[in-house]
């Protein structure tokens, strides 16, 4: 509980200096709150883990956030608060969202908009470090790769570096070729929740809409899309890897890559014609079922192979990463279930125990927020949630995962 009460207060404290920033739009907090805990409480995830000392601290949560809501509320201040409440959940699917920010990126496109930005007080008056540039580049130089502090690549020409400030870290801009950024602003408020792990909350653009994203995982000298000179994306697929590939490796062995099993039509379009070409195809001694960056989805695209592996006996070898999360994390754990099986490569999201049947948004009455909640119930995976699924054997980030594995193989056979 004392560990849980450090982690709300470092909440509060982030959120505050994100405050000073954004507009001075305001919402009616109390109504938002009272919307959003009647929309947690339908949950699966809330009906199946808040009882006892759990739904106890619930609702002493609840009870002390309504003595702070006020009805006339900053927006950034409010959206902290319904975080608050929502993260006393253990529930990695439920979200909420940011729908109303003052300033988008589309809007800096238009004309002489992006100038008029960067001359306004939100702009100006974005917190900035205390800490020179040039003191906080010389600093962060000295830390190790591994050590989450030190200097990150961010798309579109910026450099972060990441700093500790207390208890929790920040993100500031060292260098910007982008104008949405300058130098010396904090891009980013990172909050320690969990060995290596962290939440984290940011803005796509200063007065923008807010995220706030939690159990990311520091690796390989990244966290999320952050990532230090030396990292790189030998855990990851590429970009124009095909979501559904076969390939036959040497006569023992095959290999699956399976990147998605979404509903979307272009992906079951995919699936359908994918299964029908390889499905009598898994006849090797040996099988790589390749789960890297699969985001989930629904079984029935993932069970009918679980159905041929375990039919035809064959060694499954399941590589998973980080970005591995919902139904890729069920069906890894389903492979693992078999006579045959070891699990490959990294830990994965932590997002298995609940999910949306219908990926609803319900927005808040103030429209500003709307709120992703959960029903479906995969409760009996909760102690995954948010630690993953460990890895029998951990892959180097040294050398292609693939090879690695065949090298594995090798070695047991």
């Amino acid at each position: 509980m004392k560990r849980r009460i450090t982690l709300l207060v470092a909440i509060v404290f982030v959120f505050s200096a994100f405050a000073k920033a954004q507009s001075t739009q305001t919402c009616n907090c109390v109504e938002e709150l009272s919307f959003v805990n009647e929309q947690i409480k339908e949950m699966t995830s809330f009906k199946k883990q808040m009882k006892g000392d759990k739904l106890s601290e619930y609702t002493t949560t609840l009870n002390q956030l309504e003595q702070e809501v006020t009805s006339q509320m900053s927006v950034t201040d409010c959206f902290s608060k319904l975080n608050e409440l929502l993260s006393v959940v253990k529930d990695k699917h439920a979200h909420i969202r940011h729908m109303k920010p003052v300033i988008t990126s589309e809007i800096m496109e238009q004309g002489d908009e992006l100038e008029r930005f960067r001359e306004s007080e939100l702009f100006k008056n974005h917190p900035k470090s205390n800490i020179s540039v040039e003191k906080l580049i010389e600093k962060l130089s000295e830390k190790s790769f591994e050590n989450i502090e030190g200097i990150y690549k961010k798309k579109d020409g910026i450099t972060i570096g990441i700093v500790k400030t207390g208890s929790t870290y920040e993100g500031i801009v060292l260098t910007s070729d982008n104008k949405i950024w300058a130098p010396g602003q904090i891009a980013y408020k990172i909050i320690p929740n969990g060995e290596n792990m962290y939440d984290v909350l940011t803005s796509d653009i200063i007065g923008g809409k807010l995220r706030f994203v939690r159990g990311l995982l520091h690796f390989n000298g990244s966290l999320w899309h952050l990532k230090k000179e030396a990292s790189n994306y030998i855990s990851q697929m590429s970009v124009n890897q095909s979501p559904w590939d076969f390939k036959q490796l040497t006569p023992d062995i095959q290999y699956v890559y399976m990147g998605s099993f979404s509903n979307s039509s272009n992906n079951v379009k995919a699936f359908k014609k994918f299964y029908e070409e390889a499905k009598d195809k898994f006849t090797a001694k040996n099988i790589i079922v390749d789960l890297r960056d699969n985001s989930g989805g629904n079984s029935k695209y993932s069970d009918p192979f679980y159905k041929i592996f375990k039919k035809n006996k064959m060694n499954v070898y399941v590589i998973t990463n980080f970005w591995c999360a919902s139904n890729g994390e069920q069906f890894t754990l389903k492979l693992k279930g078999l006579k045959n099986a070891k699990h490959l490569g990294q830990r994965t999201y932590g997002a298995l125990a609940y999910g949306s049947n219908y990926g609803k948004l319900i927005e808040t009455p103030s429209g500003q927020f709307a709120i992703y909640p959960t029903d479906m119930n995969f409760h009996k995976y909760l102690n995954y949630e948010y630690v993953g699924i460990i890895p029998d054997i951990k892959l180097s980030f040294d050398e292609d995962w693939v090879t690695q594995t065949l090298e594995i193989i090798k070695n047991i056979n």
